[in-house]
């Protein structure tokens, strides 16, 4: 079980304290940049999202043995939500397309 500190945010975008719910990771990358538009893409739909990876990008700005990757967490009870969005996103070549 993971727990991962999220805004108190429901659907309706309001933003209240800070709460650490069971999350799961829906997606995995080692882009920065395509990190970010997920990111942006699931919060547009009102999802709750947190980046994990295992070092600093901005200290260490490249990608050795997967230390580069990244990794997408949303609440539980919004994973398959969440994945369904990603899929929805992307095209034929697996590549996400805002």
């Amino acid at each position: 079980m993971r727990l991962t500190l999220f805004p108190g945010r429901g659907y309706d975008g309001v933003t209240g304290e800070v709460m650490a719910v069971n999350s799961t990771i829906v997606y995995r990358t080692w882009s920065d940049l395509e990190a970010q538009l997920i990111k942006g893409i699931l919060e547009l739909y009102g999802i709750p999202v947190s980046l994990s990876t295992s070092i600093s990008h901005t200290l260490y700005p490249f990608t050795l043995d997967g230390l580069g990757e990244t990794r997408i967490l949303v609440p539980r009870e919004a994973e398959h939500e969440a994945q369904d969005i990603i899929a929805g996103h992307q095209s034929r070549n697996g590549w996400i397309d805002a």
